[in-house]
């Protein structure tokens, strides 16, 4: 008699562990879409493609707000103040040219699925 509750406890340690590593597997699963969900959605070029006339217009307003604040005269004694005013030029010029890049190929998708979708592709070859 205690050989088989102890059995019968032993089979239900058994099934207990086994739903736990169960639920240990769906949650894993969960948590690793979730994170892929959040990465995806916060990926900037999913959120340019998206949203390309909002992103483009505050590209373009983040430049102009950085582009004409006003600037200290440079002394002598500020030769730091020339290497980050370089620097700081040069990454809005890079980021300019990165949103360009982002909003003409963005056009270019567009121009192409437009052109799919009223343009035949049979090439040449007709419809029975």
């Amino acid at each position: 008699m205690a050989k088989e509750k102890i059995d019968e406890l032993e089979k239900k340690k058994q099934e207990l562990e086994d739903e736990l590593n169960k639920i240990q597997v769906e949650l894993d699963n969960s948590i690793d879409q979730v994170r892929e969900d959040v990465s995806s959605s916060l990926d900037p070029k999913n959120l340019i493609r998206k949203h390309p006339l909002p992103v483009v217009g505050a590209s373009a307003l983040l430049g102009f707000l950085l582009g004409h604040k006003k600037r200290k005269s440079a002394t002598s004694s500020d030769k730091g103040g020339d290497f980050s005013g370089a620097l700081l030029a040069e990454l809005k010029r890079l980021a300019t040219r990165k949103a360009i890049n982002f909003a003409t190929d963005y056009v270019e998708d567009l121009l192409e699925k437009k052109a799919e979708e009223h343009l035949p592709s049979n090439n040449g070859e007709e419809n029975s």
